[in-house]
């Protein structure tokens, strides 16, 4: 063994049979040669070291000839011949294959360099598949490859995308994440058959600009809907990240054949998704969508199904929010776009167009334990039906609260007064239709003072059985006092009810907006019990009640959102989590109401995890026909409030090597119908995999003949993987194909 003499940062350790020294030009080591500087090892048949007129190290490099291998923390090289600087760390290997640890990627080049002291990998004229080159189900070739180790990413030239040797597409750039996004997945053919759409063939193609740009075109063809394009882009610019979805369809032959004297032979829809944050104060956001389509085409897009509401619209987002030491104040715009032909005169939905926000904080007001915090808003609300009022709210809300709290527990004192001045333009047609009993005003002052005193406290307790376990004791109580003000001069704009459950037992409102604000007087408490083993929490149990001190007179009339008479709350709700051991878990939750003495809602799951990853989940869910109407408000239509009683059955077994079958049923017992029945199965690699699926699902009923209608769909989807931990990710998303997916129990 020989040690560098050299000036280097770190020493180089030498190993070899023989060593032969040609002084002084050269050194020459031969036979199981094995070179060590920290972390880096290379190892060859022969290695040479040159020196030129002045002693000097010729380019400070060491040649290496014959089976060379190197290895770092990184990467895995081997190659006829290379070079080494030990200097920089920068290695030259020709003629060799590659194999990068995280992610596990496999590939052979003509030439293979390590630059920036490992950060990136470089090849020439290669290959890269995440499949072991044994079996290279995939591979995409290209003129030069470049992996960033840090960002996980990898930018490939001339970039060809082949199953097996059958050429897939060509894309001059192409830039892929290597982390859990399956960015190739976009770029695989679909196809599919359903009763409702008819047979439907998708073939994407890549179109990356560059590594800040990239994104598809999938030409598509559906036999009930006709010829359709879906193009997206995805974005990386300062500002954030986004994506741009248009979609344009060119003939609906469904639509038409119910619509046919309507004018509308082609549609189209833009939506544009935007997160980001510049310089750590700004943040942008966008969920923005632009359509001429109707119900059946909004159907079939890939725009996220959370933005729609329940009146045929769109919901639409688009927000700037600019954020401070002791305040922040963002602008918006909240809208809405219709989805019908023709607008519905009995449409109560408004945009905020725009809303203007400032809140201020501070903490310690004279060195005292006390924090004001003032938030402030204004908007301006158009309605989508100009025959509705047009409305100027302008919203102040200065809050006092007294905090104090310690290592067992907190207790906050909080007085609160809500300020909202109404200015409401082109009423009259809205009080002559619409206003039964009361009617709406030019103007309105509404002043409502809030008082709210809340408390928390935990007791941590060993158990006598082992020192690894841990219990803990969560108490909280509050009391809220919200005064009764007369609200029935004004609309409703941007106000919805809130679906109270276990999670939001302590909130103040039992609605989303500021037009109405429900009176209160009671007190809720809960009471919960945390289980730890070590570092992991396995059971979890909390029940918790509101009760009313005081009875309001809350009987509003009919108005536009809330055909109902608003009740007293009184309730009670309990919610469980249990992992009993490394296999089983179960989960429960309900919510009884104590004024009409009947159970709101109840779900109760059992779930068994195998060694080698079976699932078999059981569940219950039970909602009563009072609580439908109480969350559904806008439904008209009284088959919709309906008593669910739904019991479901989920499980994925592996069958043989790389085999999985799925399946699923839920099943209403109340009204003996079939919910949705699933069955796929799966093959599957650390590289590729192909999904088979089926699926039957109500979709509607006819209420007069008491006749179901079901849809049902074929699936076949070809899914390649980046990466190894991408493959992971994926192996339980075939139990979502269905309408009810897998629900994960925390």
């Amino acid at each position: 063994m020989i040690r560098s003499f050299f000036s280097v940062d770190q020493p180089i350790y030498i190993q070899s049979d023989e060593l032969d020294v040609y002084y002084p030009k050269k050194i020459l080591f031969s036979g199981h040669v094995n070179i060590k500087q920290d972390n880096h090892i290379l190892m060859s048949d022969k290695l040479v070291i040159s020196r030129d007129e002045k002693n000097e190290l010729v380019h400070n490099t060491l040649y290496a000839y014959g089976h060379v291998k190197y290895y770092s923390n990184y990467v895995k090289l081997t190659g006829t011949h290379a070079w080494m600087n030990f200097y920089n760390k920068d290695i030259d290997v020709h003629k060799g294959t590659y194999y990068i640890s995280e992610p596990h990627i496999y590939g052979i080049a003509n030439s293979i360099m390590q630059r920036g002291k490992n950060r990136y990998t470089i090849v020439k004229q290669g290959k890269c598949t995440s499949c072991v080159l044994s079996k290279n189900y995939w591979n995409i070739t290209g003129s030069e490859m470049i992996y960033d180790h840090h960002k996980h990413n990898i930018d490939i030239w001339n970039a060809c995308l082949k199953i097996k040797k059958i050429p897939m597409f060509y894309i001059p750039y192409l830039s892929l994440s290597l982390q859990q996004n399956n960015t190739l997945g976009h770029y695989i053919p679909s196809i599919k058959y359903s009763n409702k759409q008819g047979l439907e063939f998708k073939i994407p193609c890549p179109i990356n600009c560059s590594k800040y740009y990239s994104g598809s075109i999938a030409p598509c063809y559906t036999s009930n809907l006709g010829a359709k394009l879906e193009t997206e882009i995805r974005y990386l610019v300062k500002p954030g990240t986004g994506l741009l979805i248009l979609d344009i369809i060119e003939n609906d032959k469904i639509y038409n054949e119910k619509f046919y004297n309507d004018y509308c032979n082609s549609n189209w829809q833009l939506y544009w998704k935007h997160n980001g944050i510049m310089n750590k104060k700004w943040h942008f956001y966008s969920d923005y969508v632009l359509t001429t389509g109707f119900n059946n085409y909004i159907d079939n897009t890939n725009v996220p199904a959370c933005i729609y509401s329940n009146d045929d619209c769109i919901n639409q987002k688009i927000l700037c929010n600019y954020s401070d030491k002791n305040w922040n104040t963002s602008f918006a715009y909240f809208g809405t776009t219709n989805i019908k032909t023709k607008i519905n005169q009995n449409n109560y939905n408004y945009s905020a167009a725009p809303q203007l926000e400032l809140n201020t904080y501070y903490s310690n007001i004279k060195d005292k334990p006390f924090n004001l915090k003032l938030f402030s808003q204004l908007t301006q609300f158009i309605p989508v039906n100009y025959n509705l009022p047009k409305t100027i709210r302008i919203h102040i809300e200065p809050t006092l609260s007294l905090p104090i709290h310690n290592c067992w527990g907190r207790f906050n004192t909080e007085a609160k007064l809500r300020i909202t001045n109404y200015r409401q333009k082109n009423i009259n047609y809205y009080n002559k239709t619409q206003c039964m009993k009361y009617s709406l005003q030019n103007t309105v002052n509404r002043l409502i003072p809030q008082f709210k005193i809340n408390g928390k406290m935990i007791l941590k307790k060993k158990t006598y059985v082992s020192n690894k376990y841990r219990h803990f004791l969560e108490s909280k109580l509050q009391y809220l006092y919200i005064p009764y003000r007369f609200q029935e001069n004004i609309g409703i704009y941007d106000t919805n009810m809130i679906h109270i459950d276990h999670k939001n037992l302590f909130h103040d409102s039992i609605y989303s907006g500021l037009d109405r604000i429900f009176p209160a007087n009671q007190i809720t408490g809960d009471i919960a019990i945390r289980c730890f083993k070590k570092k992991n929490e396995f059971f979890y149990a909390s029940i918790g009640q509101i009760l009313n001190l005081a009875q309001f007179n809350t009987k509003y009339p009919k108005t536009t959102k809330y055909r109902y008479h608003l009740p007293n709350i009184k309730l009670f709700s309990g919610t469980s989590r249990w992992n009993i051991n490394d296999y089983w878990n179960t989960s429960t939750e309900i919510q009884y109401d104590m004024q009409n003495h009947t159970l709101s809602f109840g779900t109760m799951i059992l779930e068994y995890i195998g060694k080698d990853k079976q699932v078999l989940q059981t569940h219950y869910r039970y909602i009563n026909e009072q609580y439908l109407e109480k969350t559904l408000p806008k439904i008209n239509e009284s088959t919709y409030y309906k008593t669910i009683s739904q019991l479901g059955i989920l499980t994925c077994y592996p069958l043989f090597n790389n085999w999985r079958i799925s399946c699923s049923h839920y099943h209403n017992i109340k009204t003996n119908q079939l919910i949705d029945q699933t069955i796929g199965i799966q093959y599957h690699t650390p590289c590729w995999g192909v999904n088979i699926s089926y699926e039957r699902k109500i979709i509607d009923w006819i209420n007069q003949s008491n006749r179901h209608i079901y849809d049902s769909k074929i699936r076949l989807d070809i899914k390649i993987y980046n990466s190894v931990s991408d493959f992971q990710q994926h192996l339980h998303k075939m139990l979502n194909i269905g309408i009810l997916p897998y629900q994960y129990i925390s």
